[in-house]
């Protein structure tokens, strides 16, 4: 019995060790990845902020930052370095940055410049007949925020495998305690789930908080900009700023339905109070898209549900319509059916629609539909639909997407009165 043990936990033990070295060497090369995205993000935020200017002088110059505005066919038309014209830089269709930029609108390259001789970390993005290229010296103060801290993996492996060691001793000491090991799996995956959503919240956060921090600098570095252009960042930084709270609200409403469903009150409420001060809230942004909204004439639907749940599920499908639909299209809810037990209804848009490859995925957390519908300027948290669904699985119903004839997004759902 003490030769299985021990032979028990010198297989566990070698398969953690091979596992632990190939997840370091995977979280290695993420995190070196996750540092070269955040200088990316950086160097975008800029060059949006420069592709906003009405003339082609950039407005600020910051840690050593180079600028580069190339045409769609390769020709330089400015650059930041005023020792070197833009006529002798040569044609830049064939820089790596550049080709990458016109194929998917974004490219990056680390490499040694063929005009200054130094070496850069290049970012390009293209907007409509031109391309804005920055540029930052990869020096050391650089080349170590990419790199990833290896001596911090080191002892974060060494104390995972020591702990983790003695954990297998004990398991193989108890290895009958199946319920025990069925809670551990199960606790593993939460808190993976856990991390995934911390991990895509971050993601979002990025963009928002880059665009903020690029606008307020450039108004704290610039006092001289004229009231026009001030109020231009200023407008944005709203928007931004608006985008953050719309985050933050969705992920707090979503964690509660997670973290405590069974606890969240019910009361007696009516829908069609629901549903017209939905229609209320968003009147003006319809009125701006040209959308048509066009509801049922239901009389009062009595409803014994959540209040902020039941609000969330009718904003969210009309914000999605309005963000992402287009212009001069019309909206449609209406009841289908209504029984003591179960309301049925149907909403679509004429919209731009969504491809259906798309439609099995569209209700999960931060999935992006990459074509047809697009997202504006403001954005949304990639948490609206998932939110929807989870609100109408609380309040005993069922949803799905359906491609709407001839065009548009089309969703059936229900909701159990009681």
């Amino acid at each position: 019995m003490l030769k299985y043990k021990r032979k028990l936990l010198i297989e566990f033990s070698a398969l953690f060790l091979i596992f632990a070295a190939v997840l370091v060497i995977f979280q290695w090369s993420r995190e070196r990845e996750f540092r070269k995205e955040v200088l990316e993000s950086r160097l975008q935020g800029y060059a949006d902020i420069i592709s906003q200017q009405d003339s082609v002088m950039p407005p600020f110059n910051l840690n050593k930052l180079r600028t580069t505005i190339v045409q769609t066919n390769g020709e330089v038309i400015y650059e930041s370095d005023s020792s070197i014209k833009p006529s002798e830089m040569g044609n830049h269709i064939n820089r790596p940055e550049i080709k990458e930029a016109l194929r998917h609108s974004t490219g990056y390259e680390i490499r040694q410049s063929a005009t200054t001789g130094e070496e850069l970390f290049y970012f390009a993005k293209r907007y409509g007949d031109r391309i804005i290229r920055v540029a930052i010296p990869f020096d050391v103060s650089v080349q170590k925020f990419v790199q990833s801290s290896n001596n911090l993996f080191l002892w974060v492996f060494m104390l995972t495998f020591a702990v983790t060691f003695g954990f297998l001793f004990y398991m193989s000491d108890h290895f009958g305690r199946t319920v025990q090991n069925v809670k551990l799996k199960e606790r593993e995956r939460t808190n993976m789930l856990k991390r995934q959503m911390t991990s895509n919240i971050a993601h979002e956060l990025r963009t928002p908080v880059t665009a903020i921090h690029g606008y307020v600098e450039t108004l704290l570095k610039h006092p001289n900009l004229s009231e026009e252009r001030k109020q231009h960042f200023l407008r944005h930084t709203l928007l931004q700023s608006e985008r953050l709270t719309d985050l933050i609200r969705d992920v707090s409403l979503i964690s509660k339905m997670e973290d405590g469903s069974k606890l969240l009150p019910r009361e007696q409420l009516d829908l069609t109070v629901i549903v017209d001060e939905v229609c209320q809230q968003f009147s003006t942004q319809l009125q701006e898209n040209d959308i048509t909204l066009q509801t049922s004439r239901f009389s009062s639907l009595p409803i014994n549900g959540n209040y902020n749940l039941l609000h969330s599920i009718f904003r969210n499908l009309i914000e999605n319509t309005i963000r992402y639909a287009g212009q001069h299209i019309t909206i449609s809810l209406q009841l289908v059916d209504a029984t003591p037990t179960l309301y049925t209804f149907c909403y679509y848009d004429t919209g731009v629609g969504v491809n259906s490859s798309h439609l099995p995925r569209i209700f999960e957390r931060f999935y992006r539909v990459e074509e047809g519908r697009t997202r504006n300027e403001k954005g949304g948290t990639g948490l609206g639909l998932s939110i929807v669904k989870n609100s109408v699985i609380f309040h005993g119903g069922t949803i799905s997407a359906h491609s709407h004839v001839p065009h548009g997004l089309e969703f059936h759902f229900t909701l159990a009165v009681g």
